[in-house]
């Protein structure tokens, strides 16, 4: 039962007298809801999210800012972390960030202390490709999607049996099966060794959609996008985007399709058949629910690209207020389509040199609209990293801010934090295994930088609750304030270790809140969870 705002700020003053006679500063702002539920945040696939009032350019620094744990896993991370807050688990209340690898597996961590697995899925020997593009095994790639609602966890395996694609349906509180799953995943001219299921997860009006490309490029395969009803996982659409030729990867450097208010569906493809028929090779593509084409965007130079194997979708599509989409591909071009008339062959609102010309492109862009501006964060293969200012009909061609650091040729991704269109920060993951936050509106004011052990390429961080998430290839790194105590209700209760001001271990799961006495002798019971305390340690 959550306590009243009388009783809560009662608790309040009686332990900021406490604290006053220590001399520690007490502060105690409003918990906003933070779940990460699908790749990038939301539909529109912006990247940002807009809940977050902890981590801010002011606090994200060199003395505050840091790793605070890290849980192993049984292979590489590829898929984006998702986080959903007060669940309730294995007889408590719980942050909880998902965590898929390329081994099949899924994981249950606790969000907020290291070491607390509260449930873990394995479905079985992961495919072993023979191309060199993503090693030794593939299992789980794209990033999954949670349904809140009915509690349920979509995630695909590859498996080396067949070998077959699944889909299933987790219970996220216990990781069971459910809807009678998984269903093997297949399709007209679909042959499972050949298709890869790289972009993130869809789930759109009682569907889940998933994307289809390939592994390098070997055999006779197609571009798909699949539907599968989120009820009872049977099939209801499909859209082959070669139907009549070959290739048109649905692959987006792993983002998800968008989708925007009206319940359409945009995709990028790469390399591939080209008639604006039936194929819809280096497209941005517009389809309904059901997975029929409504309208496309489609470079002048397709033919070229094709043979340079230039992907145009190398990366996803980001929907931009109020009726704009935006992409960027190999050659690192920026195109700008109106989605009210995406105008076919050669007839986009806006396409410019935003980038250099690189094999692989990652999580980008990002959009946010800032306090006076909106930006768009575009980060790409042998470049640096790139704010563009958007007038809301147009990009300024000139950069607003361009980063010091330039990736290799396989990049790492962005994603960004803010509270609403102030705090900014954007983060990025760069190819030398280094995580950087970036003021958002002063980029490239560098704010932090660490290591993050081995980057995934096109990985991309999830914030949430004033931590950061990360994917490597052995675990999943968790950073956040070092300096400052966090407590919430119903969460676990952990017994704190404090060493000169940094956070180093949560260690037990019981009893009330208790910071270290040689620090800091005092007790926390925590009030509704709704709130959380933070303390800052002298």
């Amino acid at each position: 039962m959550k306590n009243s705002p009388t009783v809560s700020i009662s608790r309040f003053v009686k332990i900021l007298c406490k604290l006053a006679l220590t001399g520690i500063a007490l502060q105690l702002p409003q918990a906003q809801a933070a779940n990460v539920v699908m790749q990038h945040n939301d539909l529109a696939r912006t990247g940002a999210n807009t809940a977050e009032t902890i981590l801010t350019p002011a606090t994200v620094n060199s003395n505050s800012f840091g790793r605070m744990f890290a849980d192993g896993v049984d292979g590489q991370i590829y898929a984006q972390p998702l986080y959903v807050q007060n669940l309730s688990l294995s007889g408590g209340t719980y942050n909880v960030v998902f965590v898929c690898t390329e081994s099949n597996s899924v994981y249950a961590f606790d969000a907020d202390t290291g070491g607390i697995t509260y449930w873990h899925d394995n479905f079985g020997a992961p495919y072993a490709p023979s191309c060199q593009d993503l090693v030794p095994i593939v299992g789980i790639t794209g990033t999954p999607v949670i349904d809140l609602s009915s509690g349920t966890l979509y995630v695909e395996t590859k498996l080396a049996a067949g070998p077959t694609h699944q889909l299933h349906a987790l219970d996220i509180t216990t990781g069971n099966e459910k809807f009678g799953g998984p269903v093997t995943i297949s399709a007209v001219n679909f042959t499972a060794s050949l298709e890869l299921q790289r972009p993130g997860l869809l789930l759109l009006n009682g569907v889940v959609y998933l994307g289809f490309g390939s592994h390098c490029d070997g055999g006779s395969y197609h571009g798909y996008v699949l539907g599968y009803n989120a009820t009872n996982l049977a099939q209801v659409s499909a859209f082959n985007a070669s139907a009549t030729g070959s290739q048109a990867a649905v692959w987006s450097g792993g983002m998800a399709p968008a989708a925007d208010t009206n319940g359409n569906i945009y995709i990028m493809t790469g390399n591939g058949s080209f008639d604006g028929v039936n194929n819809f090779g280096e497209s941005m593509v517009k389809l309904s629910g059901s997975l029929s084409v409504l309208d496309y965007a489609t470079p002048s130079n397709w033919s070229t690209l094709n043979s340079g194997d230039t992907d145009f979708g190398s990366g996803g599509v980001v929907l931009l207020p109020t009726h704009y989409a935006v992409g960027i591909g190999k050659d690192g071009i920026l195109y700008l389509a109106d989605v009210n008339n995406m105008g076919h062959v050669g007839n986009f609102v806006q396409g410019f040199q935003a980038q250099s010309s690189g094999d692989t492109v990652g999580k980008s862009p990002v959009y946010w609209q800032g306090p006076t501006a909106q930006y768009l964060y575009v980060l790409h293969s042998n470049s640096k990293t790139k704010s563009f200012q958007f007038t809301g009909t147009n990009f300024i061609t000139t950069p607003v801010g361009t980063a010091a650091y330039s990736m290799n040729d396989r990049c790492g991704g962005l994603s960004l934090s803010a509270n609403g269109t102030t705090n900014g920060v954007l983060w990025e993951v760069g190819s030398d295994s280094n995580l950087r936050a970036y003021d958002a509106v002063n980029f490239p004011n560098l704010l932090w930088s660490g290591s993050v052990g081995t980057y995934v390429k096109m990985t991309c961080p999830t914030i949430a609750n004033g931590k950061v998430y990360l994917g490597t290839t052995t675990y999943l790194g968790v950073w956040g304030l070092t300096n400052y105590l966090y407590l919430q209700t119903g969460g676990p209760a952990p017994v704190l270790n404090w060493s000169t001001g940094k956070l180093l271990q949560a260690t037990s799961v019981s009893g009330p809140w208790v910071t270290n006495s040689a620090v800091s002798p005092f007790t926390v019971v925590p009030t509704n969870s709704q709130m959380f305390y933070k303390v800052l340690l002298p």
